[in-house]
């Protein structure tokens, strides 16, 4: 049994609640409960919906740590009536306390933008911005491929059924810049084509920025949202467990395995 204040001391110390994105409202830390309490599990997830309390009261966790926040605009009340709602009444009736680690956690050291990078099978691989100190997204070398090559590569290594890309196909790839998760917008297509790099890697591209992408004549490779980031929560549990272990706190850090890609509907 741990402290849960001790527990999120060490998500803290791995991913500072102050080092979000610059410039981007984020809405990090603990958003539901209390951390005074108690637990010997904590469950991990991207998203902590109506599934996920229920998966962390049938566990007995009293803390989910996820990366996306559940209350991230301002919302004007809390009832039944909708799922964030419900979500919220169902986690402070089973006493369970949610925290959330966002942008903090996709740009930190050993955080979800490197893993990324690492499947991704980068070399050399550097910050493809540094904006107040935080390092934004990755870009570096890969052996080399063409786009659509790269594409169906990731599709595997990130069980992502609608991958897709913007250009021909044949382009030859030798440098990739990449930021997981929401990068979808032009202030980081022309940080991607201004780092040398021959195609960009994100995802959440609206219409007009893969139009101005194609105008450009930049590739880009489009992943899910959820796919790029789901696939970190294993790696956090293990970094957590190993900084639990080396602060003597007796804990199980636990992957959901009931949230699911709303985009494939399938349990992952």
């Amino acid at each position: 049994m741990a402290k849960i204040t001790d527990v999120l001391s060490i998500m803290r110390e791995f991913a500072p609640e102050d080092k979000t994105e610059p410039d981007f409202t984020d809405n990090v830390g603990l958003l539901v409960g209390s951390e005074r309490g108690n637990t010997d599990k904590v469950l991990l997830c991207l998203d902590a919906t109506e599934n996920v309390v229920s998966e962390a009261r049938d566990l007995g966790a009293k803390l989910i740590i996820s990366h996306h926040p559940i209350i991230f605009n301002p919302i004007k009340r809390v009832d039944d009536n909708t799922p964030t709602g419900r979500t919220i009444i169902e986690a402070i009736r089973s006493d369970i306390a949610i925290y959330s680690a966002h942008t903090n956690l996709d740009f930190c050291d050993g955080g979800i933008n490197e893993y990324v990078s690492e499947l991704i099978e980068m070399t050399d691989s550097i910050p493809l911005s540094v904006k107040s100190g935080i390092n934004i997204g990755r870009s570096g070398k890969v052996k080399q491929t063409t786009l659509s090559a790269l594409a169906d590569k990731l599709a595997l290594r990130f069980n992502d059924k609608n991958v897709s890309f913007v250009g021909k196909g044949t382009e030859k790839i030798n440098n990739v810049a990449v930021i997981n998760g929401g990068g979808g917008n032009i202030e980081f297509v022309d940080l991607a084509m201004n780092s040398g790099a021959d195609c960009y890697v994100s995802a959440d591209f609206p219409h007009h920025v893969r139009l101005y992408s194609a105008q450009s004549g930049f590739p880009l490779i489009i992943m899910q949202h959820y796919t790029m980031e789901a696939i970190y929560i294993k790696r956090l549990a293990e970094i957590l467990t190993e900084r639990a272990k080396i602060n003597g706190l007796s804990v199980e850090f636990i992957v959901s395995n009931r949230e699911y890609n709303p985009a494939q509907q399938e349990v992952l």
